[in-house]
């Protein structure tokens, strides 16, 4: 019985919070989104303040992130039938990581390919290196970038980058 009347005595208080006369504070809200004519400022309350941010931010990605596979003359640029480039190789040559990110696949079940590699990077990002000579990493390995992951075959070096499931031309973020 005690519990009980503690109880509503609790629940009298906390409630009279709510029903008090007392000023309330202000309420701020920050607007961030590009589409800022969607709040209706009339149907805001008279103790609601809107502060617009105007400075849009741009998520950007740095170049300087990314880095040539292979050392080597392009000899066929990327287009929508060659979502690729390819480089003018020697066998034998150092293949590197472009960027961090985990080894996805690592073998040469795709025979058109070759032994290739497919590395997955942060942000959706993945790169593709195949005609090689030997791999130098296997399925889950975490890769650094300029690390060496493979050396290259006899036929020219073919690499290829996606943003998920969409080929991009790799010209756009190497250097």
């Amino acid at each position: 019985m005690l519990t009980k009347s503690l109880f509503i005595i609790f629940i009298s208080i906390t409630l009279g919070g709510c029903f008090s006369s007392s000023p309330k504070p202000k309420v701020i809200i920050v607007e961030k989104s590009i589409n800022q004519h969607n709040i209706d400022q009339t149907r805001l309350a008279n103790d609601v303040t809107v502060v617009k941010k105007t400075k849009k931010i741009k998520k950007k990605i740095s170049k300087k992130s990314w880095t040539i596979p292979v050392a080597g003359k392009v000899i066929k640029t990327f287009s929508k039938k060659h979502t690729g480039l390819t480089f003018n190789t020697k066998p034998g040559q150092t293949v590197r990581a472009i960027r961090d990110g985990v080894v996805a696949y690592s073998g040469d079940k795709m025979k058109s390919h070759g032994k290739m590699i497919i590395i997955k990077h942060p942000l959706g990002f993945y790169s593709a290196y195949t005609r090689n000579q030997s791999l130098k990493v296997k399925d889950g390995d975490k890769v650094k970038k300029g690390e060496i992951i493979a050396l290259t075959g006899q036929d020219d070096f073919y690499f290829e980058m996606k943003k998920f499931e969409t080929p991009i031309n790799p010209l756009k973020y190497l250097k």
